[in-house]
């Protein structure tokens, strides 16, 4: 019975994860950092201060979700890495492409994808199908980019993993190009914002993903070109229900299997974030399909509640005396003054004030002299809470020269102190016994013999 259990164990936890219709959220809710003002109800979500490189907030960080078009960020990755004429390079529109979507979307009955429009044998330039991949979310475009840059989906995929390893997203799998629903096909809201942080560093990445209408130029199939709408609502100027001025970027994304998804960055007041929100909801309880795009809304309430809530503090100045050690040889003193190597600055609560860190210094029992000023002595760490949100060394604050006699005393304490000492101690010992012996012997030897020594006159 044991042996069965062992066996089928494993298997029924897979298929509570990845069975058709099954979700793939845990059970319950893992949250790390800090909690915002409101139950967000995003499955998961990261939030990241990309200035200070502070975790403010995550839900479920590292639990396997479906990604839908969040993929694309990784094929943009790939495709503007392995490119480097994005107007020369020319790809054309497989009809194997055409067939695979509209077989997922009518014969499979997957429902209605989003596309960019193009048809079979259309050519395009690799930067115009990046637009259309990444604005208006095409999936044809995200499937001709990868036959382009790899010579086939399969391989594509293959540079995906690969490279989602290399950027340490260790907990994602990527099935496709394009997101559309795979049950293998998973990432983590923590992964999803390390992919999205690297592709924010590539040029030309958010320009292309802040263009809120792109006009392709004509093709050989469409002489009038094409005029693609950007599906990120929250940088629509007209958008007045979603449209919020800090926010750039990135992507959205939503299939019923993944709920909405929107990866996002936003800068407001010197400070810049990264925000992934993935599986929030789109329907009611009732399952009937919400009017308000949840991805959106808790976007902007999270935002706001980070811009509102967090600031900057200086908690340790650079040169700042903080502690004290134990000095040895010197006559003046028996205390060397230690200060701060470096400052410390970290994005705390605005009603958290800065005598509510603790320093945790690592240093040794004493020092001896001499010791020169900003000589390293040890270290100090700032906990906030139990977490750290510092370290910086601690130097000697002063110069302190070595007093000669005890540095005699010392030296003759240590010479005793030394093996070799010892040794020569027991040996002169029995170098003295073995004197006083020999002369004890001598002494009675003469008295046996009658020797009695001659008197002088």
């Amino acid at each position: 019975m044991n042996k069965w259990i062992k066996i089928f164990t494993p298997l029924l936890l897979a298929l509570l994860v990845l069975a058709p219709g099954l979700s793939v959220f845990a059970a319950g809710d893992v949250v790390e950092g800090y909690s915002p003002d409101f139950a967000p109800q995003a499955q998961g979500i990261y939030l990241y201060n990309i200035d200070t490189g502070e975790l403010i907030y995550a839900k479920n960080a590292d639990t396997p979700m479906y990604p839908a078009s969040l993929t694309k960020i990784m094929t943009c990755i790939l495709t503007l890495e392995k490119i480097s004429d994005l107007d020369g390079e020319i790809a054309t529109y497989p009809m194997y492409v055409q067939n695979y979507l509209y077989d997922y979307q009518y014969i499979q009955g997957h429902g209605a994808v989003s596309i960019a429009d193009l048809r079979a044998n259309e050519q395009l330039s690799v930067r115009d199908l990046l637009y259309g991949m990444m604005v208006p979310s095409g999936n044809e475009a995200a499937m001709i980019l990868a036959d382009h840059v790899s010579g086939s989906q399969e391989a594509f995929v293959a540079l995906m993993n690969a490279r989602a390893r290399e950027l340490g997203a260790l907990n994602t799998h990527f099935v496709n190009a394009n997101g559309l629903h795979d049950e293998e096909h998973v990432t983590t809201p923590r992964d999803m914002a390390l992919i999205a942080m690297h592709a924010m560093r590539l040029p030309g990445f958010m320009e292309i993903v802040n263009a809120t209408v792109y006009e392709c130029p004509p093709t050989n199939l469409f002489p009038g070109g094409h005029v693609w709408s950007t599906t990120n609502r929250m940088i629509q100027p007209n958008n007045t229900e979603y449209f919020y001025g800090p926010v750039s970027g990135i992507k959205t994304g939503f299939l019923t299997e993944a709920g909405r998804c929107f990866v996002s960055s936003a800068s407001k007041d010197g400070f810049s974030y990264i925000l992934v929100v993935m599986g929030a909801p789109h329907q009611d309880a009732d399952g009937k399909t919400l009017v308000q795009r949840m991805e959106f809304v808790e976007t902007r309430q999270l935002y706001e509640w980070v811009f509102n809530t967090f600031k900057v503090k200086t908690i340790l100045d650079k040169g700042k005396h903080i502690g004290d050690v134990e000095l040895r040889l010197n006559l003046e003193q028996d205390r060397l003054r230690l200060k701060a190597g470096g400052t410390v600055t970290a994005l705390l609560p605005k009603d958290i004030e800065a005598s509510s860190v603790t320093f945790v210094y690592d240093i040794p029992e004493f020092v001896e002299a001499p010791v020169k000023r900003d000589d390293p002595i040890g270290e100090v760490t700032l906990l906030l809470s139990g977490k750290e949100i510092g370290r910086v060394p601690l130097l000697a604050a002063e110069s302190v020269e070595a007093s000669q006699a005890l540095i005699l005393i010392e030296q003759t304490k240590e010479i005793m102190r030394s093996y070799w000492f010892k040794v020569a101690v027991v040996l002169v010992a029995l170098l003295i016994l073995f004197v006083i012996a020999l002369r004890i012997l001598r002494a009675r030897g003469r008295k046996r013999s009658g020797y009695q020594p001659r008197r002088r006159i």
